[in-house]
């Protein structure tokens, strides 16, 4: 069964917000990470079993809407390989296979959005 999901990220503050229904969905792992291909118009979001220098921990469930992950390298690629402005925001869509549990976005479709730090 595929489910839609989106990913948020914020360059002012290199903040990505991960809606929590997809964390759900993937099996509420106590890890993600995240995979972008060198030449590829997706990026995956799967579930981790360990710490290391790829994963981020997910947080306890505190609110429904989703949790944040700082990452300035990732932030930084994306900005840098789609052509996004400095300090702007962008949401992606993606879809949710939970039997593999993993998340795939499309890159391509990525839209501007208001940022909830400022203009």
């Amino acid at each position: 069964m595929l489910n839609e999901t989106y990913i948020s990220f914020y360059l002012s503050s290199f903040r990505i917000h991960v809606f929590r229904k997809a964390i759900a969905e993937i099996g509420e792992p106590k890890y993600i990470r995240f995979l972008v291909k060198d030449e590829g118009p997706s990026m995956i979001m799967e579930a981790y079993n360990k710490k290391d220098f790829q994963s981020h921990r997910v947080t306890p469930k505190k609110e429904s809407g989703g949790m944040e992950i700082s990452s300035l390298p990732l932030c930084s690629l994306l900005k840098n390989r789609l052509g996004w402005e400095e300090g702007k925001s962008y949401r992606v869509p993606g879809r949710t296979y939970p039997s593999q549990h993993l998340a795939v976005f499309d890159l391509t479709a990525a839209e501007q959005i208001q940022n909830p730090d400022g203009p």
